[in-house]
């Protein structure tokens, strides 16, 4: 008896020794465990999703589960956005006695123990409700197969069961289970596998799916051996009631083909021959994909960041709404993958569309897409390339000229050669036009329809540098000099901020910053960021109508043509500029309708030349390459779009006149319509002209006005006063051809400025107003036509290598008789 005793009392030391080890160390455990009440408000990492200006989901991006892990694809799901045939095939699998268990099951530990000691194969002894405490509160000790963990999971999931609902434990466990690949959650399962959403599914898919649990990976590999796991669970939920025998008999018939094999199936719904698997894999998401286009996707990831530092990939679960609009990104998109071969080879495209009433950036292609696209290429040229943009930002000068220096659309500038003094520097500044000549006494209109350099710089001279700048600064530019050689565009912009100026001409002198992302929420809808982008007045209202007006003229004027003519769109309003750098390095346009402000630009990422021609011979230039994809991509951004009118503001009115005399025109047919603020216009005021000296070309021979056909040796400049210009008046006979005669300084015939010049005090300017009828009318009819032809067809020179301090040069290369070509 003694020694049947000492037996129990040397087998009950060890093992209330065990059991006072595991008292202890579940009271250690106990304290150990995270607080429940998180999993109330856990948020997973989720995939945040990206939807355009409509509410058309656009794209994905992918959270990152640990630094330098994998993506987590992973879209967060209410239960009744899930077919109930998952939720009923689910429970049957894993957990069929779920809705009478109070968070483990006594029966199913027991047979798991049975199970791992003397063999067998079961779904384990866990429950719904411990996984999700395994996946979530415990997901640090998820791949640890420790009594610690089990304990833990017991008591963790008795206090879920006490806290959240049967239905709340199911959406949490549907949310956060691992379904192979980077596949979270039912929602990425359900695409992955069969490119559904969860509500659509069927229940053969379901069943697929939930006997991929176990083993993801190794289980999608054996489609046999999953297929006849599926017959298990659906003979069980036959046997409970869970579904009908017939249903169960259909949903085995249902030909099942998840995304990656071809199964044939007969009659009975069994496997006909080997299930072939396809050199398909399921979707597995990039961290950042893009169906859409890579550089847009990439500028929400990077904006996302700046407003929630490292959320995007460690949490997610963003709704972004952009202000992208689809259709406008399609054509953008189908501009950067150059299917009609505008661009020279290897040269790179960036394109920005902008509403300029709201600033929205409505479409973006930051490089060339296709095969001519750079492998792996993520630099957004639309957003990052800071480039000259040349003489397209001659509209910012002149609208600054209207603005604050008292000039119209008619005021007289002269272009001819002119030197300017430069502060600093000991030798002075001699721009030249594109095509190294020049077009004498001209309107402002013109000049710009021509895109003159020298008249540009003659207006920043006037209006001061610094003046430019500041009107600038408003509209978004940065790093400006005030330096005469802004008048040319001799700084670096980007496209995106280049367009978002112009586009204040469009919006009554209001500049909108520009911005991508318009609102911010998370799954539940909450509100966490809502764009509010400055607004700023820059220029009045009738300054920028007047702007939209010279703006349009560089598209419809035809005497001079304006260089932006190709732009034009039947049925539809656009105005444009043109740009070109020194050496033909940037090829720019800039184009506004009243629906939207684009940006096209065109160059080489290395800053070289572009070629001259295309292999076909075509001319490379901005009235050309720039223009034409600007043109496609507006025709099919705004297809079946109506144009909308734009509406002159109070105190417009609109007059007919000569764009070279800046004089009302004979008749409206022989003039342009033109606007001006009431009391501008020409005829409006008489103006003195005692300061006036009006230079004319003689004929010694006859002392009478030179023609065409005068020799040099007989041909005298000779300046006049307004009161003697009658007698200077006889029309020129009009001539087809040019007299060949050697070249002279200005690459025409005659001397420089061979139209004759106003000469004001300002380089050439009539800085007041418009002469009378009385007066410089006269003056003007009677210098007519000067004795210079237009060379016709495209002109080609060299930029001007004297321009200082980086100065740009026009080299547009449309010659006024350049139409159509």
């Amino acid at each position: 008896m003694k020694v049947l005793q000492g037996l129990f009392l040397l087998l009950l030391t060890p093992a209330l020794s065990v059991a006072a080890f595991l008292t202890a160390s579940a009271f250690r455990w106990a304290d150990e465990l995270p607080p429940v009440s998180e999993i109330e408000k856990l948020e997973y990492t989720a995939t945040s999703q990206i939807f355009d200006v409509n509410g058309q989901l656009l794209d994905e991006i992918l959270p990152v589960t640990e630094e330098g892990g994998a993506p987590t694809n992973r879209t967060v799901v209410t239960l009744d956005e899930v077919s109930p045939a998952v939720i009923a095939a689910l429970v049957a699998s894993e957990d069929d006695a779920f809705f009478r268990h109070y968070g483990f099951d006594t029966l199913a530990l027991l047979r798991a123990t049975y199970e791992e000691f003397l063999g067998g194969q079961g779904r384990g002894g866990s429950t719904l409700t411990t996984q999700v405490a395994k996946n979530t509160l415990l997901a640090d000790l998820a791949n640890d197969r420790s009594l610690e963990r089990k304990v833990k999971e017991l008591m963790l999931a008795i206090e879920i069961e006490r806290r959240l609902t049967k239905e709340e434990i199911l959406q949490q466990y549907l949310n956060v289970v691992y379904w192979g690949k980077n596949f979270y959650g039912i929602h990425a399962a359900s695409r992955a596998y069969f490119d559904k959403d969860p509500l659509e599914l069927n229940l053969a898919e379901a069943l697929y799916l939930v006997r991929l649990l176990p083993a993801p990976e190794t289980n999608y590999e054996d489609f046999a051996a999953t297929r006849r796991a599926m017959r298990v669970v659906l003979n069980n939920m036959v046997e409970q009631g869970v579904v009908s025998q017939e249903m169960a008999e259909r949903a085995w018939r249902y030909p099942l083909e998840p995304i990656g094999w071809r199964v044939q199936y007969d009659e009975a719904g069994e496997i006909v021959g080997e299930p072939e698997r396809l050199d398909v894999q399921p979707r597995v998401a990039r961290t950042v994909g893009s169906s859409l286009n890579p550089h847009v996707v990439f500028a929400v990831r990077n904006e996302m960041n700046r407003l929630f530092p490292n959320l995007l990939f460690r949490a997610g679960g963003f709704r972004i709404y952009t202000t992208i609009d689809a259709r406008q990104q399609e054509a953008a998109n189908r501009a950067a993958q150059d299917p009609e071969g505008l661009l020279p080879g290897e040269a790179q495209l960036a394109l920005v569309s902008i509403d300029p009433q709201t600033g929205g950036i409505r479409a973006m292609a930051g490089g060339r897409l296709g095969d001519d696209a750079k492998t792996g290429d993520t630099f957004n040229r639309a957003t990052s390339a800071r480039r000259q943009p040349g003489s397209s930002f001659k509209p910012i000068i002149v609208a600054t000229a209207l603005e604050q220096g008292g000039f119209t659309q008619a005021s007289l500038i002269t272009d001819d050669e002119t030197a300017f003094e430069q502060p600093g520097r000991p030798e002075p500044w001699t721009p030249r036009n594109h095509d190294g000549g020049f077009d004498g006494l001209r309107t402002l209109r013109s000049h710009l329809d021509r895109s003159r350099n020298i008249p540009m710089v003659k207006l920043v001279e006037a209006l001061t540098p610094q003046a430019v700048v500041t009107r600038a600064s408003q509209l978004g530019y940065d790093n400006l000099l005030p330096v005469p050689s802004i008048a040319l565009g001799a700084f670096e912009v980007t496209p995106l901020v280049h367009a978002s100026a112009m586009g204040a001409f469009a919006n009554g002198g209001v500049h909108v910053q520009p911005h991508l992302i318009e609102r911010v929420t998370d799954a539940e809808g909450n509100v966490l960021y809502e764009a509010q982008p400055r607004r700023t007045q820059v220029w009045s209202e009738t300054t920028a109508f007047l702007m939209l007006d010279m703006l349009r003229g560089n598209v419809t004027d035809r005497d001079p043509f304006g260089l932006s003519n190709r732009a034009a769109i039947d049925g539809r309003w656009v105005g444009g500029k043109t740009g070109t750098t020194n050496d033909e390095r940037d090829i720019w346009f800039v184009g506004l309708t009243p629906e939207l402000v684009a940006a096209v630009w065109i160059g080489y990422d290395d800053n070289r030349s572009l070629p001259k021609t295309m292999p076909s011979g075509e001319l490379v230039n901005s009235s050309r390459q720039p223009v034409w994809v600007w043109r496609n991509f507006v025709e099919e951004a705004l297809a079946g779009t109506p144009s909308r009118e734009v509406t002159a503001p109070e105190g417009i009115v609109f007059r007919e006149i000569d764009l070279q005399t800046g004089m009302p025109a004979p008749s409206p047919e022989e003039g342009t319509r033109v606007a001006f603020v009431s009391g501008t216009e020409p005829g409006a005021r008489a103006q003195p002209l005692s300061y006036l000296n009006i230079t004319v070309p003689i004929d010694t021979r006859t002392n009478a006005r030179a023609t065409a056909e005068t020799p040099l040796e007989a041909l005298e400049w000779r300046e006049i006063s307004p009161s003697e210009v009658q007698a200077y008046a006889q029309p020129l006979p009009v001539t087809t051809q040019v007299a060949q005669t050697p070249a002279q300084e200005g690459g025409g015939f005659g001397p420089p400025n061979p139209q004759g010049e106003l000469q004001g005090e300002q380089n050439g300017f009539m800085l007041e107003g418009i002469p009378d009828e009385e007066g410089a009318s006269a003056a003007l009819d009677a210098l007519g036509e000067a004795a210079v032809a237009e060379p016709s067809g495209d002109v080609e020179a060299s930029a001007d290598e004297g321009a200082a301090a980086g100065a740009s040069t026009d080299d547009d290369g449309v010659g006024w008789l350049d139409w159509g070509n």
